[in-house]
This record gives structure tokens, C-alpha cells and sequence, in this order.
């Protein structure tokens, strides 16, 4: 099992740290420990691919063996504990939901990408836009992540069920799968690209979820001239955060997307024999877009081939 090792000290000695391919080696460190340093070994399944954005040996690190999917399976547990089943957050929990909420949650998934408000208004359920809007920006991300399809090959179990779990109930899903995969820079060499991994291949993927962050968007703020101007959408969203469970989980979910998002790129750099810094931190820190952005980038995967063939373009 992978573990990140980490060890606080004062002075130089031997920190043990984690290559590009999850390799254990041995490094001298001397430099002071780096604020940024925990946030990267925490979400960066292969140590943050310090070949070629730093050097280990540089690193200092912190004083605690931990396993990965230990520490995923762990923040899987309090976030469906906090959200699911405590009473700390607004609204009442799974153990004590009332219809109005199973209603909503029904016609968000009736509204789902506007189709119907926007076909069939008469029958569409009407909900405050800016929670609409919430709702479909969540979905949108988790589609998002199927960009990484092709990291199915050679894992241990079918990444099919939670890629469509992810686009259904988002972390429920997204979590368990980074804990139950294993580190796969490579491509299988025996079968071409399905066509469904070729869709998830092309560009038109993010640009389509582009599009519908900026619907969602609009529709937040336009959608339904009776409920008022953006102030007044605004504060109701706000107010919608603090008293419905539903609009919180939207913000949790979206947050623990954030966090997550890019601890799949490193092994698709690796699969395409792809080095840029500059898209790994974009990936990394712009939430939604810079995933965007790398799926945009990235060299595609050749129709054929094993690790290192990739197109041109």
C-alpha cells in the first residue's frame, strides 16, 4: 500500500519521499518545511510530480506515516456522516426528511440542464433559479471528470459506476473511487480507444460543460424575472445555503470537488508522456475552469497504442 511518509525535523537528515511513479527513495533535505507543502502531499497522489516542479531534495516533510485511500476513505466517512446523518448542517438529515425536501430534490432532477423550463415551461416545477442554477453547476463538474475515462484500464474494479455515481450524488461516489483506484500512468497496449473513451477524449467534453456553467450562470441570475434582481437572487441563494440542506450539500460538494480535482492529472501527464507545469497548477487551483483548461491542453491519446503514443495536436 501507498504511503506518503512524511517527517518534521529541525535539521538536515534522510526524509523518505515519493518519486513521479510512487517509487520510495531516499533524499537530504536542509530547506525550511513550506506552508504549501501539506495541502500538495495531501491532494497529490504522486507527490505532486516533484520531478520536474521541484526538487525533493529540498523538501522537507512531516512526522507521520499515512496511507492515501485510508486518509480518502476517512474524509469519505465525515463527509457522508456530516451531511447525510448529523444535524449540525441546516435543514434535517436523512433520518429525519420530510417531503418537501424529497419534492425538491425531485424537481431539480426534472429541471435538470433546463430542458424541460425551457421546452415545456407549464410543466417544469418552478424553484428558485439560483438554486437551479447550483444544482446544475454540481452536475456539470462531476460530468467533468469523466475526461479521465480512460484510467479505467488496468484497475482493479469497473471505473464506469463511479464516474456515473459522480455525475448522480457527486462525492458519494468521487471519493470512494480516488481511494479504490491505483496509480495507472499507463495506457493499455492491446485494444484501440472505445468510443465512448474517444468521447471522453475529444475536446468536445469540457467545451460542452463549458456551456452549461455558463447557462447555469445565467440562469441564476436572469431566469424568472419574479424573483427579482441579482442582489435579491443573491441573498435568497445565501438564505437557501443557511436553511436547506439540499443548497448546502451543492456548496460542500463543490468545495470538496475543488480540493480534489486535479488528483487525476498527474498519471494522464504521465500516460501521454506530458510535462507542463503551468496546466498541472492550473488544474490545481482554478476551480472548475482549470480543469477545463487541461482537458483542453492535453495531448490526446492515440486510438491505438500503449504508453507514450499520443496525437500531435
Amino acid at each position: 500500500m501507498l504511503f506518503a511518509s512524511i517527517f518534521l525535523s529541525l535539521d538536515s537528515r534522510e526524509v523518505l519521499t515519493l518519486d513521479l511513479y510512487h517509487n520510495v527513495t531516499f533524499a537530504k533535505t536542509s530547506k525550511p518545511l513550506q506552508p504549501l507543502d501539506l495541502y500538495l502531499y495531501i491532494t497529490q497522489p504522486s507527490a505532486m510530480m516533484w520531478g520536474y516542479l521541484c526538487d525533493p531534495c529540498d523538501r522537507h516533510a512531516f512526522a507521520v506515516f499515512w496511507s492515501l485511500p485510508i486518509l480518502l476513505w476517512s474524509i469519505w466517512l465525515i463527509y457522508i456522516s456530516f451531511l447525510f446523518f448529523s444535524d449540525f448542517p441546516p435543514g434535517e438529515s436523512l433520518l429525519h426528511v420530510k417531503p418537501d425536501t424529497l419534492h425538491e430534490a425531485i424537481a431539480l432532477s426534472l429541471n435538470f440542464w433546463f430542458v424541460l423550463p425551457a421546452l415545456v415551461p407549464k410543466l417544469a416545477p418552478v424553484l428558485h433559479p439560483a438554486l437551479e442554477g447550483l444544482f446544475n453547476l454540481t452536475v456539470a463538474w462531476g460530468l467533468l471528470f469523466w475526461g479521465f475515462l480512460i484510467d479505467r484500464r488496468n484497475q482493479r474494479f469497473p471505473t464506469l459506476p463511479f464516474l456515473m455515481g459522480t455525475a448522480l450524488l457527486t462525492n458519494v461516489f468521487y471519493l470512494p473511487w480516488l481511494a479504490l483506484r491505483r496509480s495507472n500512468p499507463s495506457f493499455h497496449p492491446d485494444s484501440a480507444l472505445t468510443p465512448l473513451e474517444r468521447l471522453t477524449e475529444s475536446r468536445l467534453l469540457p467545451i460542452a460543460l463549458t456551456v452549461v456553467l455558463v447557462a447555469s450562470l445565467g440562469w441564476a441570475a436572469v431566469a424568472r424575472p419574479e424573483f427579482g434582481n441579482f442582489s435579491d437572487r443573491w441573498q435568497a441563494l445565501m438564505e437557501l445555503v443557511l436553511s436547506d440542506r439540499l443548497a448546502y450539500s451543492f456548496v460542500i460538494d463543490l468545495g470538496v470537488f475543488w480540493i480534489f480535482q486535479s488528483w487525476l492529472v498527474t498519471d494522464d501527464m504521465q500516460r501521454r508522456n506530458w510535462q507542463d507545469a503551468s496546466a498541472l497548477w492550473v488544474a490545481r487551483l482554478l476551480p472548475f475552469i482549470g480543469l477545463v483548461i487541461y482537458l483542453l491542453r492535453r495531448p490526446r491519446m492515440a486510438k491505438g497504442a500503449g504508453r507514450g503514443r499520443v496525437n500531435a495536436e
